[in-house]
């Protein structure tokens, strides 16, 4: 989780100092960017599901960064690794439950009630939840961010089949901001939250 931590810290910097790019500073700050890229699609691809997701966003921070930019290197480069992106977001899909209603690990029906005792089933639930939201918005964001840089290039047959992606997410700001099992448990079985269901 350290690597990954530190992969989502460095692209989160690389937007500042892409931020404070000026005459003096452009190629310093362009060989570091490309850098860090480079170490990233060079070093092994992580097996933790949680790992692959962090992976998937350091990329996709860089690809955000390098898409406003004016250097045509950097454009080149971002060009050459925009397949890297939609790679790493459809490996993804393995670890997706896709399901009907926005709950994990299930098809057809979501519990009511999360019980509260004992506390380890809400527990699991919940991380089972976030991941699953997580990661079919990942997917989701990222494939429609690498189909419409093909549609701009007039390219819209090199994008992979959409088939899988997002076919529901959960809508409900108090699921996202609990902050232990006990509170998503409580908003679970309180509060309304809304599932949005796209096309397969």
């Amino acid at each position: 989780m350290r690597w990954c931590a530190n992969r989502i810290a460095d692209a989160v910097s690389s937007a500042a100092l892409h931020a404070a790019k000026n005459a003096t500073n452009t190629k310093v700050i362009r060989d570091c960017i490309e850098g860090r890229v480079q170490d990233i699609l060079s070093s092994p691809v992580p097996i933790a599901p949680r790992d692959i997701i962090a992976r998937i966003h350091a990329l996709f921070i860089y690809q955000i960064i390098r898409q406003f930019d004016t250097d045509p290197r950097v454009r080149h480069s971002y060009d050459a690794t925009i397949q890297d992106l939609e790679e790493a977001a459809y490996s993804l899909i393995p670890y997706i439950v896709f399901h009907e209603y926005g709950g994990p690990g299930q098809t057809n029906d979501a519990p009511d009630v999360l019980p509260l005792y004992p506390i380890s089933a809400a527990s699991e639930f919940w991380g089972l939840w976030v991941f699953q939201e997580s990661a079919r918005r990942t997917l989701a964001i990222v494939s429609f961010f690498v189909l419409a840089h093909y549609y701009m290039k007039g390219e819209p047959g090199r994008c992979a089949s959409n088939a899988h992606v997002s076919r529901s997410v959960t809508l409900s700001a108090h699921l996202w901001r609990a902050g232990d099992p006990v509170e998503f448990a409580l908003a679970w079985r309180n509060k309304r939250h809304y599932v949005v269901h796209g096309k397969a």
